[in-house]
């Protein structure tokens, strides 16, 4: 169970590839996900009933576009993180980097296409930097890398921990600011942390769902259809009344809206990253 209090839930993330197989293979033999659906041009990878991951096939090569910084996967206790931070060491799996953010503890890495994936788990909440206004305060530290690897267990075949989800999704856009505002208003979420070239976003007491930076710089391309790189992210929520709530907000924000279905809608914003909205 989700132990935070939020308006909002994360869903899967979907990514364009060159080569789905490779990548498919990739997040199954590595990270432990299992394939919950597959036709002959994608795949949808998860965890028990949760799908996290979908790939689908792009139809251009990639290219440095705005769009995904990484997709966060949250497991459920520190031993989980532990446990695959073991296991991608002793295969020799290489890792962008690990830090201790204060509220989590996190591993980085790509998959076989450079697409930024974090590994985390949240600390209790008595550890969080809360402060009276509401922020949440996060930091970089280093993390406690030989204790995790000495406190991780695994067997083989190795599965993701039961429970992981996507906990947030952090993007990549020209400009910070603008996007956190854009966000806040479309999904109604709130300013936990911000610095003059990011901001970490968030409904309700979480310490963010929704992060965007423009550390990539103002100079590249919105993102296309089918370029290789992020397709969509996914928000859901609990009732057709508050999507319909989200809906009007898109409307008055002046973005097109296209209903994919009658409980899901899709917006594309300024910087070509496609969401879409629908009911848990």
């Amino acid at each position: 169970m989700y132990p935070y209090r939020s308006q909002i839930y994360l869903g899967e993330v979907a990514l364009y590839v060159e080569d789905v197989y490779r990548v498919s293979q990739f997040y199954q033999q590595i990270l432990g996900l299992a394939v919950l659906a597959e036709t002959d041009t994608e795949v949808l990878l998860g965890v028990g009933k949760e799908g996290l991951v979908r790939l689908l096939p792009a139809t251009q090569g990639k290219s440095k576009t705005y769009g995904l910084y990484h997709l966060a996967l949250l497991v459920p206790e520190r031993k989980d993180l532990a446990a695959i931070f073991k296991r991608l060491v002793e295969n020799r799996i290489s890792m962008v980097g690990g830090s201790d953010h204060g509220y989590s503890e996190a591993i980085y890495l790509e998959d076989p296409e450079g697409n930024g994936i974090e590994l985390y788990y949240d600390k209790d909440v008595i550890q969080w930097d809360i402060r009276e206004d509401g922020r949440i305060v996060g930091v970089t530290e280093e993390l406690a890398a030989q204790e995790l690897y000495e406190d991780g267990a695994y067997t083989e075949p190795f599965q993701l921990a039961r429970g992981t989800r996507m906990g947030h999704v952090h993007l990549s856009v020209r400009e910070s600011q603008p996007a956190s505002a854009f966000y806040r208003a479309l999904l109604g979420l709130e300013d936990k942390f911000s610095i003059p070239t990011g901001s970490w976003l968030a409904s309700g007491d979480y310490h963010h769902h929704l992060a965007v930076n423009e550390w990539s710089g103002k100079h590249l391309q919105p993102h296309q259809k089918g370029q290789a790189g992020l397709a969509y992210f996914t928000v859901l929520v609990e009732s057709k009344e508050h999507l319909l709530v989200m809906y009007e907000r898109a409307i008055h924000l002046g973005v097109s809206v296209r209903w994919l279905q009658s409980r899901m809608f899709e917006i594309t914003d300024t910087d070509g990253i496609v969401v879409r909205v629908g009911v848990k």
